[in-house]
């Protein structure tokens, strides 16, 4: 193709060009795409490369590149920023094009649980003990207690329970993906949250020793597993909670249902800790909830705090896991409690 584009790409350009709805362009200008599933689109020639309609973005996994339209063009056909965009413009003309526009979230009325468990536990001892380092006779329990099981595709069942009931659950795989078929590149692992009800959706995977009185949120249902195996001997009227990510509808919503909950038993909560990932995410994600003021029902605000582990030299992210990890093989093990009641 002639790059020889030198006029001005004006605003507009840019706009329309960087939200112009993904799998409809591509589709349009003859790019050979083949449909995976209700949201992806994989490449017929770059088995990799997966395209998202749900986020209108793809991913380019050997490649560790992704992005919108003008960056797929950049990238798959080699041109420059400047002529990517006049191309896309120039292709859409006149044409009808909707700019892509994220669908409004829709929620079933109850929780289908649809899920094929297994009478074993080979593979989340495995995982969860041997590669994670999670303290054997925890997983034990919580499997016992049904909040964990394994599920017919060797999979680790995390089961979302409040007040005696399943209402969601979320999924995490244990055997890894093969670079070339992984829908997001850093994400070497399967990991699906269960549709569930309007109101449940910002729940999550949680563990309640006693009352509620402090609260500890998490990004996954592993490292607050993790935060536990290395704190046992010290946590107590305290609720872990797994956001799934950085949600801060979750966050709120844990607060709120927790002040509810304590002023049944006349208690107050006590602290709120935030124990995200150490990275730029994570420490964004605590200077905006530490901007927010909650209040106990007595008017006093309450405390929110931070307990991220350390950042090793030459790291840019490090959660809850790796920090077991690196104790558990550490030539100086810590010894922790074997105590626990949830």
């Amino acid at each position: 193709m002639n790059q020889e584009v030198k006029e001005f790409v004006t605003k507009e350009e840019k706009e329309k060009a960087n939200n112009v709805n993904l799998v409809e362009y591509l589709l349009y200008i003859g790019e050979p795409l083949k449909k995976e599933g209700n949201q992806f689109y994989r490449h017929e020639q770059h088995d990799s490369l997966v395209i998202n309609t749900k986020r209108n973005y793809f991913s380019w996994n050997s490649k560790n590149v992704s992005g919108n339209a003008v960056t797929y063009l950049m990238n798959v056909h080699n041109l420059t920023f400047q002529y990517a965009v006049k191309k896309i413009n120039g292709d859409l003309g006149d044409k009808d094009f909707v700019a892509f526009k994220a669908p409004e979230p829709t929620y079933p009325d109850t929780f289908q649980y649809d899920v094929e468990e297994v009478n074993t536990t080979n593979y989340v001892m495995k995982y969860l003990v041997k590669d994670r380092k999670i303290d054997a006779d925890l997983v034990e329990m919580l499997v016992d207690m049904d909040y964990i099981k394994e599920d017919s595709y060797k999979n680790v069942v995390f089961k979302w329970i409040e007040n005696g009931q399943l209402i969601g659950a979320s999924l995490q795989g244990t055997q890894k993906i093969p670079k070339k078929k992984r829908i997001h590149p850093e994400r070497a692992y399967f990991k699906k949250v269960l549709p569930t009800t309007k109101e449940a959706t910002n729940n999550g995977f949680s563990i309640t020793r006693g009352y509620p009185e402090n609260l500890y949120f998490f990004e996954a249902p592993i490292d607050a597993l993790s935060y536990l195996t290395l704190n046992r001997s010290t946590l107590s009227n305290c609720q872990l909670k797994s956001m799934d990510g950085l949600k801060l509808e979750t966050f709120v919503q844990t607060v709120k249902k927790a002040i509810n909950e304590l002023e049944k038993s006349c208690k107050q909560i006590e602290s709120i800790t935030l124990c995200v990932d150490n990275d730029s995410a994570g420490i964004e994600f605590i200077n905006k909830i530490k901007n927010y003021d909650f209040q106990r029902k007595d008017g006093k605000s309450i405390e929110i705090k931070s307990d991220i582990p350390d950042l090793p030299k030459g790291q840019l992210k490090w959660d809850w896991n790796n920090e077991l990890k690196r104790r558990v093989q550490s030539p100086i093990k810590k010894k922790l409690s074997c105590e626990i009641e949830i």
